[in-house]
């Protein structure tokens, strides 16, 4: 059993938010949100060169920071506004929290600052994961060696996997990060880029220590498809030697819940996993003979507009329930 109190998710990137969402609306609370902080694609990127890579990145925390609001009516006006991108591509969010982290005194202040200007209401806390800027470096099997987090994304059709990450300069973590941690009741660790928005919040000095001590109950949610560098074709037990390797553990998780993809529309399904074999990007399916607990659930959905697999915040939000 999940307690409804007490839960820390730990990731980035778009996967974190619908965590959050489903959290939301399950009626979880006391929810911390540790969030990566070394993004460097697209506006994020340009904003951290301008500043000669002396700023976090704002991205990841402002999109958690809304995850966690309740429902209300100006909730919808902010998210607008806060992913609203000019012609030039520069994103307001990312302006408006550099600001926010000037007035407050730091990003780990924001998300107070963010109450009184807004009126809202949290259902938890947005936690950096780490206070000091840093770049993701990685190499691939081939010996190439990238610093950026943006040319994850560049090669994510690559074949040419990721074969070890790490942080340049070596940062320390974010103390509140290594007390959310101990002090949680569960831990999720969300879906998005494997590496990118995922096991980068493990790389500070201080987090995997915590994480092994914790004695949370830990559930890793996996991703519904594949990137070709970093997870091609994985199945649960991939997942766990790649996060055991990092993390020093035999067994890094107590539950691996992935998707059902036979709860879908089987003619949809195979249209848009057609589109996805083109990015070379495949289902990241269960080995039903795995040894690791896992639960496979009806949790995605077809956004039929894009033709694209999605994690279904009104499906998490059941499932969660039934965790709880």
């Amino acid at each position: 059993m999940v307690s409804k109190d007490g839960v820390c998710t730990i990731g980035g990137g778009t996967g974190m938010p619908i965590i959050n969402q489903a959290l939301v609306r399950a009626e979880f609370t006391n929810i911390a949100s540790i969030v990566t902080t070394f993004d460097s694609g697209g506006d994020t990127g340009r904003l951290r060169t301008d500043e000669r890579g002396r700023i976090l990145a704002f991205s990841d925390y402002w999109r958690s920071l809304i995850s966690l609001w309740d429902n209300g009516r100006q909730k919808q006006l902010w998210q607008e506004m806060l992913t609203y991108r000019n012609g030039r591509g520069q994103n307001f969010g990312n302006t408006f929290f550099y600001f926010m982290a000037e007035k407050a005194g730091g990003l780990s202040l924001v998300d107070e600052l963010f109450v009184r200007l807004t009126g809202t209401k949290l259902a938890g806390r947005v936690i950096p994961v780490s206070l000091t800027p840093a770049n993701i470096c990685f190499k691939t099997v081939s010996g190439k060696e990238y610093q950026g987090e943006h040319f994850l994304d560049d090669l994510r059709m690559s074949t040419d996997r990721v074969e070890k990450v790490w942080l340049e300069p070596e940062v320390e973590a974010n103390p509140e990060a290594i007390k959310a941690i101990a002090g949680a009741k569960t831990i999720i660790i969300c879906p998005g880029s494997m590496y990118g928005s995922v096991l980068v919040n493990f790389l500070p000095q201080g987090i995997i220590e915590a994480y092994k001590k914790s004695r949370a109950k830990k559930i890793l949610f996996t991703n519904i498809m594949s990137v070709a560098n970093e997870n091609h074709k994985f199945s649960q037990d991939d997942y766990v030697k790649v996060f055991g390797k990092y993390l020093e553990m035999d067994r890094p998780f107590d539950l691996v819940v992935m998707p059902d993809f036979g709860k879908l529309d089987q003619e949809k399904l195979k249209k848009v996993l057609g589109f996805y074999a083109l990015e070379n990007s495949f289902p990241i399916y269960p080995n039903k003979k795995s040894q690791y607990q896992t639960l496979v659930a009806d949790i995605a959905k077809i956004e039929v507009q894009n033709w694209r697999l999605r994690h279904s915040v009104s499906k998490l939000t059941k499932n969660l329930k039934t965790l709880a």
